[in-house]
């Protein structure tokens, strides 16, 4: 019995029409998953790709066309010739404004990705309500195409304001829809979420 199904499904995946069917099954299965993911975390965004180069603490992949940042600064310092390699080098450059925020080296080093995201990362997002300051969120606005990951520097109330590590000044966005927060991250794989956005065009 298995053997004819079998044989019957090697006959109707040859060719471009097997391929067809493994790209609409492939599709199937990752929404699938998608909406499974989406109900166990309780979010409308469960997984996102880091799109920007506003979380990263060096200048290696600035060259990305989405960054809108100059290939030689951090958080709006020019860095010359000299680029950040690990936390204290990025701490020297951009530590400053943390600390002013009331925000000290050594309570950032206990945040979550202290040491930034990369265009590529996939993101698994959470939507817990205990948001802490140096929580990474993932939130929208009216005016950006994709959804936006930035850290948590402050919580007044019911509100919280929000920096990219490697932007010069914080958010300013009047109205935004918090899906959730960062809770772990893959390394890369969100480069097919951006290849994929950039080969169709749908976010």
């Amino acid at each position: 019995m298995f053997k004819k199904i079998k044989k019957k499904w090697d006959k109707y995946t040859e060719g471009w029409f097997g391929t067809i069917i493994y790209l609409f099954l492939g599709f199937i299965i990752a929404y699938s998953f998608n909406l499974f993911l989406g109900y166990t975390l309780n979010t409308d965004t469960p997984v996102v790709a880091v799109y920007s180069c506003s979380m990263e603490h060096n200048t290696y992949n600035n060259w990305w066309q989405n960054c809108n940042l100059r290939p030689d600064e951090i958080c709006g310092k020019d860095v010359g010739e000299y680029n950040p390699t690990n936390f204290d080098d990025y701490w020297k450059l951009c530590g400053g404004w943390y600390e002013s925020k009331n925000i000290s080296k050594e309570e950032f080093k206990l945040f979550i990705f202290k040491d930034g995201l990369e265009v590529g990362d996939m993101i698994v997002v959470a939507n817990i309500d205990d948001v802490k300051i140096g929580d990474i969120i993932i939130f929208s606005t009216d005016i950006r195409k994709f959804p936006i990951i930035h850290r948590v520097y402050s919580i007044n109330d019911d509100s919280v304001s929000t920096k990219g590590d490697n932007n010069a000044s914080p958010d300013s966005f009047n109205e935004v829809k918090i899906h959730g927060k960062a809770i772990f991250k893959i390394p890369l794989l969100g480069w097919v979420k951006i290849l994929f956005t950039q080969i169709t065009g749908i976010p």
